[in-house]
């Protein structure tokens, strides 16, 4: 996955040609198919008027540079009206809001992440956010929640809000007790497991090395230094002798 404004600036470079043609200058969405429809091409004075590159062209994404085949993909878009509507639509994701189909809001949009070799959106950023007081920070949802890209809101399924990724930071103290008060019983069983190692081990057990697979070891001032440990039965002094 890449962020969009990862997108922004990078060199674009012919292969058939090896010219550098110009430069990433904005990015146009397709809202049907929540994804890339073409690259808007900041000429550098290689063109005289807007150029754009169809997303479908584009051999490769990389970090410093994207590459096309030969620069005859470059075209105006009056020659592609099949994309024409969308470059004049100039629909953008960032600072958009987000809102569930219940009328809950989610949000603002931060980001949006690309997969670089299809062009579509797989995530959304979501910052600003104050839902039902418990986010306060960054969270993410994935693009098969979101049902319409719109030029004022960008809208979810409902009950999308259950699926947000959010990072701890983005908790309230709030929310971070419902998460601790619904994990009790979890806890308890965690609880019960580590008493049972705490307790001292029985003679069958007692020269067995602990299995590697298990994740919670035994408290080490229950168990006897090997020097200590005896086959015989201890014998206790009487206080009272």
């Amino acid at each position: 996955m890449k962020p969009s404004r990862k997108f922004l600036s990078l060199p674009i470079i012919s292969l058939q040609e090896g010219h550098q043609i110009g430069y990433v200058k904005s990015l146009i969405l397709n809202a049907g198919t929540k994804s890339l429809a073409a690259i808007v091409v900041d000429p550098k004075g290689f063109f005289k008027d807007q150029r754009i590159i169809p997303y479908s062209r584009v051999v490769s994404v990389g970090d410093d540079a994207i590459t096309i085949d030969k620069e005859s993909h470059v075209e105006k878009p009056s020659n592609l009206p099949e994309l024409l509507d969308m470059v004049k639509e100039k629909l953008t994701i960032i600072g958009t809001k987000l809102v569930t189909e219940t009328g809950k809001t989610l949000g603002h949009a931060d980001e949006y992440y690309v997969d670089s070799k299809t062009g579509k959106i797989t995530q959304i950023e979501i910052s600003g956010g104050k839902l039902e007081g418990f986010l306060s920070g960054k969270a993410w949802i994935s693009a098969e929640y979101i049902t319409t890209i719109g030029h004022d809101v960008i809208v979810t399924q409902k009950d999308s809000e259950n699926a947000l990724t959010v990072s701890d930071k983005g908790l309230s103290d709030t929310f971070k007790n419902l998460i601790h008060s619904t994990s009790h019983l979890a806890s308890e069983t965690t609880h019960t497991i580590s008493n049972y190692f705490k307790k001292a081990p029985s003679k069958k057990t007692a020269n067995l090395a602990p299995e590697k697979e298990l994740v919670l070891v035994p408290d080490l001032e229950t168990i006897p230094p090997e020097s200590e440990k005896s086959s015989e039965i201890p014998i206790t002094k009487d206080p009272l002798g």
